[in-house]
């Protein structure tokens, strides 16, 4: 189930000093479903992720967690009682000259390969926030634009967060941020085509009239989370529009 917020144009994210505490039990089970993973999918990183502690519609507080702890707890669900490891990310909503950008994720991704979500998306980056300070989510979703579909920050406006999404299955936050350019759906689609990393097979531009027939199309084949964001977009310029 999801569950969304808008969010206030204060929104921000801070690392706080709470370091996990976990009995010797639940550190033997999650050393064991990491060394599973690890004989599944061959050498994978014990890297930092951002956990998210207290949010509001104002400013999320993280913790450091580890990634295998995250990794077991996706194994097994009944470790989120223990480890309560929640992932935080950002999903761009770009908006070009000719409507708003859908990639569809290439076969070879992990995670939800095939489906169509909003360009661009990622995780936070933990290893560049230390404890006390706040995290650039803005410069984050620019970075990912950049690799993903080869859009530099000087042809975008990061107009700012909009929404939250908390899935209550994945424990995944997904900051939404909305992004703009002038650039047309032909120069996107050209600049995407030289990108080395191909996170998406395939971009499409959809015009702005088009987007709810789009997604009613493509709604077994689109993330559940781009749905979302598109609806609080929409949601969120209802209300502008009866303020005024």
């Amino acid at each position: 189930m999801l569950n969304v917020q808008l969010l206030t144009p204060s929104f921000f994210v801070a690392v706080r000093d709470f370091p996990a505490r976990v009995s010797a039990a639940a550190e033997k089970e999650v050393e064991r479903l990491w060394r599973l993973e690890q004989t599944r999918r061959g050498e994978i990183f014990n890297g930092r992720i951002l956990s998210a502690l207290d949010v509001t519609s104002e400013r999320i507080l993280c913790r450091m967690a580890e990634y295998r702890h995250l990794v077991a707890q996706r194994k097994c669900h009944e470790l989120y009682q223990v480890l309560k490891v929640r992932p935080v990310a950002v999903s761009g909503l770009f908006q070009c000259a000719d409507g708003i950008v859908f990639g569809r994720r290439a076969d070879r991704v992990t995670e939800e390969p095939g489906l169509w979500e909003l360009v661009p998306s990622g995780g936070l980056d933990a290893s560049k926030a230390a404890v006390g300070d706040q995290v650039d989510y803005r410069s984050q979703i620019l970075t990912e634009l950049r690799e993903e579909i080869g859009i530099g920050s000087s042809s975008v406006n990061c107009l700012g967060p909009l929404c939250l999404v908390d899935d209550s299955h994945s424990h995944v936050l997904d900051i939404g941020v909305e992004l703009s350019s002038s650039l047309s759906a032909e120069a996107i689609s050209t600049t995407h085509r030289e990108v080395v990393s191909k996170e998406y097979d395939q971009l499409r531009v959809v015009p702005l009239g088009d987007v709810d027939n789009f997604i009613k199309a493509e709604a077994s084949q689109l993330v559940a989370v781009s749905k979302a964001l598109v609806g609080a977009r929409f949601m969120r310029a209802g209300k502008t529009t009866e303020n005024q």
